[in-house]
């Protein structure tokens, strides 16, 4: 299995958002967030071909992300997964992943700190933060079967403007 970890592009302001009456949950992707992540979610496709599972966060702005990467490939099928909420500790997703029977490109889209803590766990079998995951960030991890604690290496790891400054195919 190779296993695209993505955090969710710029999203509405925390506070302001809230303060405007919403919760963390309904927090969507700004403009700007939506247009890089088209960008990126195009410029990905130069890296992997296809995407064979899509997963996100049940959160707005992970689900929003997703949506931008689904188009990208073709109208993939998302799939939410709660523990893919920030919430959740990095060994509940990687619980979930233990039991998926993809053997492709699984993507899953989500949030921080949860996805530094899972690539700490995937690479080193410690829950501690390896890669730095800004807004719009993605890595890669390969695992020779089944994904588990600190049996995944590391493919590549890049920011959202690294992403975008890709060349396209």
């Amino acid at each position: 299995m190779k296993l695209l970890l993505v955090r969710h592009a710029i999203a509405e302001d925390a506070e302001t958002f809230m303060v405007a009456g919403g919760t963390d949950a309904q927090r969507p992707l700004t403009d700007i967030g939506r247009k890089k992540m088209r960008k990126g979610a195009n410029r990905l496709r130069s890296q992997l071909e296809q995407i064979d599972l899509l997963l996100c966060s049940p959160l707005v702005r992970a689900r929003e992300t997703a949506d931008i990467i689904a188009r990208a490939y073709g109208d993939l099928p998302i799939v939410e997964r709660p523990e893919l909420d920030y919430r959740y500790p990095p060994e509940a997703v990687l619980d979930w992943l233990a039991q998926c029977s993809i053997a492709g490109v699984v993507a899953a889209v989500g949030h921080e700190p949860q996805l530094s803590l899972l690539t700490g766990l995937l690479l080193a079998d410690v829950p501690r933060p390896l890669v730095a995951f800004r807004k719009g960030g993605v890595a890669l991890i390969e695992f020779d079967g089944r994904p588990a604690a600190g049996e995944g290496y590391l493919q590549w790891a890049l920011t959202a403007g690294q992403l975008r400054s890709l060349n396209q195919d």
